[in-house]
């Protein structure tokens, strides 16, 4: 081969743990022999070299060698090292400066091998060679150590003979407990082999560039190199040199980076005690304690949200601590004004507070605690604390200080989770801002945010959109109010009979004339109920059997044995959280709750499809029914892209949709334990109007004088009744479109010829006038009724879309 270094560039390789390692041999494949010739070549080359060379020295080594030629031949026995110590010390002379010898961490091993023939004295007390176990020291299985010393040997073997430069670029870490401490300490291991050589014992194999580039692109399948290069062919003699680097504080702060990256870094208690385990080698000192703790807004103090992130000494998430308890406590300074405070021994504080009391109880003298910053605003603290005073001091801060903004770090994270997990149930639960014009928020913030850099008392513009269109609609639970009445008459009437039952069991063998009047009251309340339940009755009839006749339960049973099954049957009766006869309430508020959730769940399905038909917004109220607003206009939109062709499509979507809320219900009522009804009603407003943001109420108001009448008229409908007549304009089973123009008129009979074609709609349809209500005149309404045939041409739960039939229709 012709210069084939040329055909190479350095390669690096760093072993990961996700490598797979292929590996058959249990032991290392070459034969290595301990040789001091290199050594020796080196002192006579120095003599040649080296003009400063001490010749006498040389030659003092020199003769030295000449007595024990043994020491020129490969040593089978390290005692032979031993036996001529002298000669080697000289020899040793270079590599082992006598200046360094009691400091130094060096040692002399054989090539590939963890057993030193000569080292310094601290090496040898640490321990780190010598005595086996090495996979534990270096925290690797055996294939792994041996894996990475092979390929380091194939790497040597590439240089010499085939001049691929081939680097592994991965230190072996040594970690062992110190002796005194017992804390971790980590020592890196650097390697000088210039007193090593591989020689060739067999025949060379000639390989090409191209099948060089083969094997180090599969460097993890060591059978396949010692296939090509077979190791029998290679032998390394010499010696290395192993330099060891004490880098337990580069190690420890590596690990802790890496491990408040995690994303329970700052909240799980596996991870806080890891935490401190590191920090107690970080400090060299095995008895202190950490804490980490959030420093929420002081009107958060109090609340669970803000303890989230409490694995703090004191402030920890069980703690009864309040805001008070901080003030004039070391804490202070560095919650309010981002201090660093030391104390050297709490015992010494004059008046402590409850929270030097409670430190003091753990057992802490002494202490560092450390504002944790981001971005110029305090987050957390950061506690380190010990039981010996001034075990911690300020040169300590010269450590803590280095890691400080790796825990403000992911404190950050950890309170930027915790919003966001927040957030997250607001959205789903309650109310955000809707995905339709989030893009007007998020510009009026920016454009704060630029104002603000210009005049600090800047506020956020209002948010108004303009030129939009109203759709509302409700479907209420009819005679909502009167159904809980009966509800509450019929639980009270069951528990009165119960306790009269109580009383005239009581009566047979005890005639005492005041169980007959409190039998006549109850007769009395019973009367006063059936005929009309007034505001204070239920309060009134459960405060007389509760003080008055559930008081007696105990002497019944006393004196008369034969009440136990009438008072065992009243109190299985009230058996409940509310401890009063609650069949009829419950069975009301079940069959209610069903309705408000199949028409709310039926409501957000189909109107998530309908946002394909256009985008708009959408808000729905939950009462005894349930409400909602549809605005949809161009400046809802960034893009500003709106026809009327949109908005007439929804309109008929939403006539759709209330039919279909109607079937539901209607089907659903067979199940229900109170087969209660429900009436809608469409509002029509085909004027444009404006809508603004309300910060205080964090919701979406009609805006200006124009636009009033609308919200008025909402407001009144529940009420409505048709002119001449003293019937509700909503009717169970009906649908009243209310409106205050002709042409909505003549453009709603278009829409319900289609769903009569569709089936959606009986024939019969009403053209009504509405009574005049309080501040609202000339509304009309036109009332159909809905198909509760059990088919219709289309079926919404087999796949059929109420987009797609409204898309169907000719809307021109």
């Amino acid at each position: 081969m012709s210069n084939p270094r040329s055909s190479f560039h350095e390669t690096v390789v760093s072993i990961t743990n996700k490598d797979e390692i292929i590996l058959s041999t249990d032991k290392f494949p070459f034969r290595t022999t301990l040789s001091l010739s290199p050594l020796v070549a080196y002192w006579e080359n120095k003599a040649n070299t080296d003009a400063s060379c001490n010749i006498s020295r040389v030659q003092e080594l020199a003769d030295l060698l000449r007595k024990t030629p043994a020491l020129l031949e490969p040593v089978e026995d390290t005692a032979l090292i031993d036996e001529h110590i002298s000669t080697i010390d000289i020899l040793m002379e270079d590599i082992f400066p006598s200046a360094l010898w009691e400091n130094d961490l060096r040692a002399t091993v054989l090539p590939f091998h963890f057993e030193s023939f000569y080292a310094t004295p601290r090496l040898e007390e640490l321990q780190l060679l010598g005595g086996g176990n090495y996979t534990e020291k270096l925290n690797l299985d055996l294939k792994t150590l041996l894996f990475r010393l092979t390929l380091s040997a194939y790497t040597i073997i590439l240089e010499k003979f085939y001049k691929a430069n081939f680097v592994v670029d991965q230190p072996f870490i040594f970690v062992i407990k110190d002796k005194f401490t017992q804390l971790e300490r980590h020592y890196k291991l650097s390697i000088d082999l210039k007193f090593m050589d591989v020689k060739l014992t067999g025949k060379l194999k000639q390989l090409k560039p191209q099948e060089i580039n083969f094997l180090i692109n599969r460097y993890n399948n060591l059978d396949l190199w010692m296939k090509w290069l077979p190791p029998e062919n290679f032998e390394f003699t010499g010696f290395a040199i192993y330099d060891f680097t004490d880098v337990t504080m580069e190690e420890t702060i590596s690990s802790l980076r890496y491990d408040l990256l995690e994303q329970d870094a700052v909240t799980s208690e596996g991870s806080i005690r890891s935490l401190q385990q590191k920090l107690r080698v970080l400090f060299g000192l095995p008895g202190i304690k950490f804490g980490l703790a959030s420093c929420p807004a002081m009107q958060e103090f109090d609340t669970t949200y803000a303890r989230k992130i409490w694995n703090g000494l004191v402030l920890t998430q069980n703690c009864d601590l309040k805001l008070d308890d901080l003030r004039s406590s070391i804490y202070e300074p560095v919650i309010k004004h981002g201090h660093t405070i030391i104390v050297e021994d709490l015992k010494l504080f004059a008046s402590p507070t409850r929270i030097e009391r409670i430190l003091l109880e753990d057992g802490i003298r002494n202490l560092i605690i450390a504002p944790l910053q981001y971005e110029g605003r305090i987050i957390g603290l950061l506690e380190v604390a010990s039981p010996i005073p001034g075990e911690l001091n300020a040169l300590s801060m010269i450590r803590l200080k280095e890691i400080l903004p790796l825990f403000a770090l992911a404190m950050h994270r950890g309170l930027e989770e915790l919003r966001s997990s927040i957030q997250n149930v607001i959205k789903e639960k309650y109310t955000a801002i809707h995905p339709v014009v989030e893009w007007r928020f998020t510009q009026a913030a920016i454009n704060f945010l630029d104002y603000r850099e210009r005049n600090s008392t800047a506020e956020i513009e209002p948010i108004v959109f303009r030129d939009i269109y109203p759709l509302y609609g409700v479907s209420d639970v009819r005679n909502s109010a009167t159904e809980r009445n009966k509800a509450i008459q019929g639980d009270l009437l069951d528990q009165l009979v119960l306790a009269k039952e109580v009383l005239l069991s009581a009566k047979d063998n005890l005639p005492l004339p005041i169980l007959d009047e409190l039998t006549f009251k109850i007769d009395k309340f019973s009367q006063s109920i059936v005929s009309e339940l007034g505001p204070d009755d239920e309060a009134q009839v459960l405060e007389f059997l509760r003080s008055e006749v559930e008081a007696l339960f105990n002497y019944f049973l006393k004196t008369n044995p034969q009440t136990e099954q009438t008072i065992k049957r009243y109190k299985n009766a009230i058996t409940n959280t509310h401890h009063v006869v609650y069949n009829k309430r419950r069975a009301y508020e079940e069959s209610l709750y069903l309705i408000n959730e199949t028409i709310s769940s039926f409501l957000d399905r189909e109107e998530e499809k309908a946002q394909e038909i256009f985008p708009h917004y959408f808000e729905k109220y939950k009462t005894d029914g349930l409400e909602y607003n549809i605005y949809i206009g161009s400046s809802l939109l960034n893009s500003g892209n709106f026809e009327k062709i949109y908005l007439k499509n929804m309109r008929l979507w939403q006539l759709m949709l209330t039919c279909e809320i109607a079937r539901r219900i209607q089907t659903l009522r067979a199940t229900l334990k109170l087969p209660l009804e429900i009436a809608q009603l469409i509002l029509v407003h085909s004027d444009p109007i404006s809508i603004k943001f309300r910060l205080d109420e964090k919701k979406f108001d009609v805006d200006g004088a124009s636009n009033i009448r609308y919200e008025v008229i909402k407001k009144r409908l529940d009420k409505a009744t048709v002119r001449d007549n003293e019937e509700r304009l909503t009717q169970p089973g009906k649908i009243a479109i209310v409106y205050t123009q002709q042409k909505e008129a003549v453009e709603y009979m278009r829409y319900i010829e289609f769903l009569q074609s569709e089936g959606y709609i009986e024939e019969d349809v009403e053209m009504l006038e509405v009574d005049e209500m309080q501040g609202v005149q000339g509304l009309r309404a036109i009332r159909v009724s809905v198909s509760f045939k059990e088919q219709l041409r289309h079926d919404i739960d087999s796949g059929d879309e109420l987009l797609a039939i409204a898309q169907s229709a000719s809307l021109n």
